[in-house]
């Protein structure tokens, strides 16, 4: 194993990739932006770190899967998930994490790293 920790640039700062997750570290997983969110600051290409167990709260967002996608929701008191540069945008937030649903949660946005600006 590597005795240096892996860290990334974040506009001027290190960040250690190990302490980017809360509670279970095998259960945290990275993803990429593939598109901007200008309400939320999540640039196109952003690091998304992504925690399966975190509990979600209202405010949340949220990765789902709606049939062969993923998507970042927010969550909302209302039993709802709205779109986040779109908020007219919603989906109903199912009972259970069932299939039958048509949407399955993947987990809860915890930590972005939106790297070195492009000038």
């Amino acid at each position: 194993m590597n005795e240096r920790p892996s860290t990334l640039a974040n506009n001027g700062h290190r960040v250690l990739l190990e302490t980017l997750y809360y509670g279970e570290a095998n259960a945290t997983y990275l993803m990429r932006a593939c598109e901007a969110s200008v309400t939320c600051g999540i640039r196109a290409g952003a690091l998304l770190v992504v925690d399966p167990a975190a509990e979600s709260r209202d405010g949340s967002i949220v990765v789902i899967q709606t049939g062969e996608d993923l998507s970042l929701r927010r969550q909302r008191p209302e039993k709802y998930l709205e779109n986040l540069d779109a908020p007219d945008d919603i989906l109903q937030w199912p009972d259970d994490d069932t299939v039958q649903s048509g949407i399955i949660c993947w987990g809860i946005l915890i930590y972005t790293v939106n790297g070195e600006s492009a000038q």
